[in-house]
């Protein structure tokens, strides 16, 4: 009872602070901003995680419930202050502001900058909900506000109170989060709704019903809604969505054709379907007939796609596994260049989208066409075209801020090719300095040094040298990341059935890494964390735990045993288990998990004292990565002192 009456309680509060929407640091010409009005912002940096910093940015995200456009706020300096005005759209119902420098955002210690849309004082109707859309989720993928459910649910709830007959656009979401509640009251309101949507002759309608029986773990009674939803409306969304994600899946080339072509003659395209699901699975079809040789069939399905850049994508990855097997050269260079012109003409006319501005989109197309310039240039080099390959790899170079490993690769595979040793030893030494390094790198780094210098002399006492600074370098971006948070206890089972328990692995320094059979990005980690624990394997002061969590279905353990042995890894599985959402999902909830792969490094005293979230794509920089943070969880003591030991794990 008590979450259900805490969200009783919150409107009334967050209604006065909604009315008085000015912050410290960010302030309003009105205090009940309506749409179609001009408003004026002043934003002073000081005490922000930007202050001080050069080419401070902000930008504005309406939520409108249908295109939630994006605005660049051209920001000007007034004294100590900065100042800019934004115009709010007349379907505007609410608002957030990203202000931003580089890759810094001050989030307003975690609350955003988030704001309502008033007509004569009043919130417009939508205003509520749309508030809610950004605290459980909008607001934190864009600009780092914190997810606040139970906020959001009060807000949601606020809404539909008052508008009880209004559009509830966003009600999947307040649905799915009610129905993760487990307490008689929110049991009793999902019950009651889903009986009275269940009365309903709105497919929408049913489908939310069958929704909220899923996420409630009813699933013999959402199969059986399902049904008659399919029978129900045979040509509806439903039977429509279900038969698009059919043919997503669907791995046979010929069966996935049979199926599109099944679909379009009972489902004619609108001129709205642009950039939909149907024209994705084009794309697909004419990257399956590519790479089976069929040219006449993926001619048909390349001119059939419309969005081009679905195409291009997978041109792109085409064209790249060519060079690397050193195949199709030539029409690995065609296809190529194809990806060229495609980006190059959306880069003269950069198109906004929902949640993407004008600058986000330049941005957008600036970093794709660095990566298919990146693949034209290695095709190029394939084909011994090192002049040309410069050319284009030069440019994607000079935008590498990140100190990319593959991108550097390249450029000193084609400097060393043209015997400009001195520009690819430079290149590579950056690289280390940058804690960048992998293998070609450095394979590459030896041609270099001796084109430079003339012979091997001196080469082993040089390459430690920078495989100090590397070291020096990766340690110091690594102490900045650490925490002392404790670890929350748990215990599992692992593949043969036995405990084991956090508690029991105390005194040890222990590597958790939350994972799932169809995430792709801890898939494509796993080869680095197997490096890494046969690094280990001998350091019984180091133990490795790699929780399956949050797979679909009931019977997934097979699965995950087989993958694990398909691909000989002999990592230590354990098995997450149910949670209170009714999913895989207790332990990787109770760690704050919100996306995997995640890892965390718990010290001796049980203490997590890193987080990494995602992967980078370089095993060997993962194992760096982890080795670094290894160490300095045995003796944290020592490089606390560049850390923030109060910083939150989330």
């Amino acid at each position: 009872m008590k979450p259900h009456k805490s969200i009783l309680l919150v409107p009334a509060l967050l209604a006065m602070q909604c009315a008085f929407a000015q912050t410290e640091h960010l302030t309003l010409s009105n205090n009940y901003p309506e749409a179609s009005e001009k408003i004026r912002i002043k934003y002073d940096p000081a005490g922000t995680p930007i202050a001080g910093k050069k080419d401070i940015a902000a930008e504005i995200y309406y939520i409108d419930g249908r295109d939630n456009p994006a605005v660049d706020i051209n920001l000007k300096a007034e004294g100590s202050l900065l100042s800019g005005e934004f115009t709010i759209p007349a379907t505007g119902k609410a608002f957030f502001i990203k202000i931003f420098s580089d890759g810094d955002i001050d989030n307003n210690n975690d609350k955003g900058y988030a704001y309502l849309v008033y007509k004569d004082k009043k919130p417009v109707q939508g205003a509520y909900e749309s508030k809610g859309y950004i605290l459980t989720g909008a607001g934190s993928n864009l600009a780092k506000i914190k997810i606040d459910q139970e906020e959001g649910l009060a807000m949601f709830k606020k809404e539909y109170d008052t508008y009880p007959n209004g559009e509830k656009t966003y009600q999947f979401t307040y649905y799915y989060i009610l129905a993760k509640k487990k307490d008689p009251a929110t049991t009793a309101l999902l019950n009651a709704k889903v009986k009275s949507l269940e009365k309903s002759t709105v497919e929408k309608d049913l489908i939310l019903a069958a929704n909220i029986l899923n996420w409630r773990s009813q699933k013999a009674s959402a199969d059986s809604l399902g049904e008659i939803i399919k029978a129900k409306y045979p040509k509806g969304e439903s039977v429509k969505n279900d038969t698009e994600f059919a043919m997503m899946r669907e791995k046979d080339l010929q069966k996935k054709d049979s199926l599109y072509k099944s679909y379009i003659a009972k489902f004619p395209e609108m001129a709205t379907d642009k950039g939909s699901r149907i024209d994705y699975i084009r794309g697909q079809l004419a990257s399956g007939f590519l790479r089976a040789g069929d040219s006449v069939a993926f001619n048909k399905y390349a001119t059939l796609t419309q969005n081009k850049m679905s195409v291009a994508t997978s041109y792109n990855n085409i064209a790249y596994e060519w060079a690397q097997k050193g195949e199709n050269l030539q029409k690995a260079e065609e296809l190529s260049k194809q990806t060229l012109d495609i980006i190059g003409e959306k880069m003269k006319n950069p198109m906004v989208s929902s949640f993407m501005s004008v600058n986000d989109a330049k941005k957008q197309n600036e970093l794709v066409y660095n990566m298919y310039a990146d693949t034209y240039a290695f095709i190029l080099y394939k084909e011994k075209k090192y002049d040309e390959a410069l050319k284009y790899q030069k440019e994607v170079y000079a935008t590498n801020k990140d100190n990319d490993p593959t991108t550097n690769e390249h450029y000193v595979l084609i400097l060393n090719a043209l015997g400009k040793y001195a520009e690819s030893k430079e290149v590579i030494e950056n690289a280390f300095k940058a804690a960048k390094v992998s293998p070609v790198l450095k394979e590459e780094l030896r041609k270099a040094y001796v084109g430079v210098k003339g012979s091997e002399t001196g080469y082993d006492e040089y390459l430690a040298g920078l495989a100090g600074v590397a070291k020096d370098k990766k340690r110091e971006e690594v102490a900045k990341q650490m925490i002392n948070q404790p670890a929350t206890k748990f215990a599992l089972k692992d593949f043969a059935g036995n405990n084991v328990s956090l508690a029991d692995l105390k005194g040890k320094i222990v590597i958790v890494d939350f994972w799932a059979t169809w995430c792709g990005p801890c898939k494509a980690s796993f080869p680095g964390m197997q490096m890494a624990v046969n690094k280990y394997k001998d350091d019984q002061d180091v133990k490795f735990l790699f929780i399956d969590t949050w797979e679909n279905g009931d019977n997934y353990i097979d699965g995950v045993k087989k993958f694990i042995a398909d691909n000989k890894y002999t990592f230590n599985v354990l098995i997450d288990e149910k949670g209170g959402d009714g999913r895989q999902s207790k332990v990787v909830t109770q760690f704050g998990v919100t996306g995997i792969p995640t890892k965390f490094i718990i010290d001796k005293s049980g203490n997590i004292r890193f987080k990494v979230v995602g992967f980078d794509g370089s095993a060997e920089g993962l194992v760096d990565e982890v080795s670094a943070m290894i160490d300095m969880a045995k003796e944290p003591a020592s490089f606390e002192t560049a850390a923030s030991p109060k910083q939150s794990m989330k």
